[in-house]
């Protein structure tokens, strides 16, 4: 978990993540937690959440730092580099011989404890190698309402290969995507991310682990998010699994959880149903961003490839 003036969420989230230990069970949970360069009481809610970790006994490890944006910066270098920081852990442990089965990356999204119950438990059923939720701001609708969009359109790729749209009723173009998704039920997709995501730890060891990264430069590589290029990474290792569980949605502002239950209808939730995997695209959307000191990506979109090898789903 990466964090960043973060302190009027934090509270909710921290409570949650000891619901989720408290199920889950000390002894099978470390937690890495990476924050830099707050100028609000995060790091005095951390310091906090770390003495309730020792408290209860869960093998953690809480770096904090002051270190703030260098002047001149790409966004998804800086981010990869943050977002490693908090994978640190994962090798020390492994030079221990320690192993997990899953990594949980969650972003500055707020969540239940059943939330990612869900995503782990749909992560086992489905054999995905990512299970992500769906993430969600708030959008002008008719006569200017505010209603509930799809926030991580930037990341997200359907399994034919397009963008997820920002209305959550219309998602998608790719037609078996748009069928699962209006009954809730869970789809394969080429990427997500989603304000969080289950990974099959697998591709992070071994000779040539995953990392987060930002595109190669000389191969004029698409300048993707580092979370795309994490999927495409996934491909490429031959992890192919993809999973969204649309049932799942996370905003990022505590007024927004309200949202969940005004905008929604409350219906039965749906039977659980295997993902039927398929070949993913030849290509997907890509919206590069290019430019230093900017967060939005301004390139051209094109159709890129990302894997070297095939496309099949083994």
């Amino acid at each position: 978990m990466n964090l960043y003036n973060n302190e009027a969420i934090l509270p909710y989230i921290f409570a949650e993540l000891f619901r989720i230990f408290e199920y889950l069970g000390p002894d099978n949970i470390f937690i890495s937690l990476y924050e830099n360069g707050s100028k609000d009481a995060t790091r005095n809610v951390i310091r906090m959440f770390k003495n309730s970790l020792q408290t209860w006994n869960i093998e953690h490890l809480i770096s904090t730092e002051k270190a703030h944006k260098p002047e001149k910066w790409h966004r998804i270098e800086y981010l990869a580099k943050v977002r490693n920081k908090a994978l640190k852990p994962l090798y020390e442990q492994e030079k221990r011989g320690i192993k997990y089965d899953k990594i949980l990356f969650i972003n500055d999204a707020i969540f239940c404890r059943n939330d990612i119950l869900e995503l782990i438990y749909q992560s086992d059923l489905q054999q995905s190698d990512i299970t992500c939720p769906l993430d969600f701001d708030m959008m002008k609708g008719e006569n200017d309402k505010d209603i509930m969009g799809f926030r991580d359109t930037w990341v997200a790729r359907d399994i034919g290969g397009g963008s997820f749209n920002k209305n959550l009723n219309d998602m998608f173009k790719h037609e078996d995507t748009f069928e699962l998704a209006k009954k809730k039920l869970p789809f394969q997709a080429q990427c997500c991310w989603n304000g969080a995501a289950v990974l099959n730890s697998e591709p992070f060891y071994g000779n040539d682990p995953v990392k987060f990264r930002r595109s190669y430069l000389k191969y004029d590589e698409c300048s993707a998010s580092e979370c795309s290029l994490m999927c495409n990474d996934f491909w490429e290792k031959n992890y192919r699994r993809v999973v969204v569980v649309p049932r799942i949605l996370l905003p990022y502002e505590i007024d927004h959880f309200k949202e969940l239950d005004n905008q929604l209808p409350q219906e039965e939730i749906p039977k659980s149903e295997l993902v039927s995997y398929v070949k993913g695209p030849e290509k997907v959307l890509c919206h590069g961003l290019d430019e230093l000191n900017s967060i939005n990506p301004g390139s051209p979109e094109r159709n890129v490839r990302y894997t070297s090898n095939d496309t099949y789903v083994y």
